[in-house]
């Protein structure tokens, strides 16, 4: 039994004594002290939870696709999802670029690093990093090679509301890829960008008649 899982029963135990003896001083209260005690402990519950129990869980979880009994690594998507559970971002990123240090033909990490810069930091500038260099990097399968260019049309359209940019970026995949299903899939997303216009456009107009209205 390693250092780390005694650590986390033993911390497990001591939560569950206190809450017992906690209990037995509120049982004989009012309903507004047991109410308090419940609210107290389902985020005491709730902080335990993304602190020891996920991870313990992620650990178990790298285990078990194993059927071998030696020691191996675990796998860096498990790890990378509780660093997300825990907030833990950089940390996320690490075990994302260890997949790819291992996996340097598979653009699935580049694009979860990016996702990671991009909804989690907020940082749409460092995740259009990531994915435009690695684009540039080496000569990707064609269906790779969409997958990367469509993700940049995403941060653009979804994180930078640049319409411009993304539909720049839709273009060059409909002129790499012709005739195939990632040019079709590029055109329908451009006809959904217009439909986005319109909609911002129309709206926009709502609000300067509505303050014009208001000034009369």
């Amino acid at each position: 039994m390693n250092t780390a899982l005694v650590i986390r029963i033993c911390v497990i135990t001591l939560a569950l004594l206190v809450i017992a003896l906690l209990w037995n001083f509120v049982k004989d209260a009012g309903d507004g002290m047991k109410l308090v005690f419940v609210i107290l402990l389902g985020l005491s519950g709730g902080l335990l939870a993304v602190k020891f129990f996920i991870p313990w869980l992620g650990d178990m979880l790298g285990e078990a696709v194993f059927s071998s009994g030696e020691k191996v690594e675990q796998d860096h998507m498990t790890k990378a999802a509780v660093r997300i559970a825990q907030g833990d971002y950089p940390g996320a990123i690490e075990h994302y670029e260890k997949m790819l240090d291992e996996k340097p033909d598979d653009p699935f990490p580049v694009a979860e690093i990016a996702k990671v810069h991009a909804e989690r930091l907020r940082d749409p500038q460092a995740a259009l990093k990531v994915l435009e260099e690695h684009l540039q990097s080496k000569d990707w399968p064609v269906d790779d090679a969409a997958f990367i260019m469509f993700r940049i049309a995403d941060v653009h359209l979804t994180h930078r509301h640049d319409f411009d940019a993304a539909r720049d970026m839709l273009e060059q995949i409909i002129g790499n890829f012709p005739n195939t299903r990632h040019s079709a899939n590029a055109h329908h997303r451009m006809s959904d960008i217009e439909q986005m216009q319109y909609k911002l456009l129309m709206e926009q107009r709502a609000k300067a008649g509505a303050s014009g209205a208001a000034q009369a």
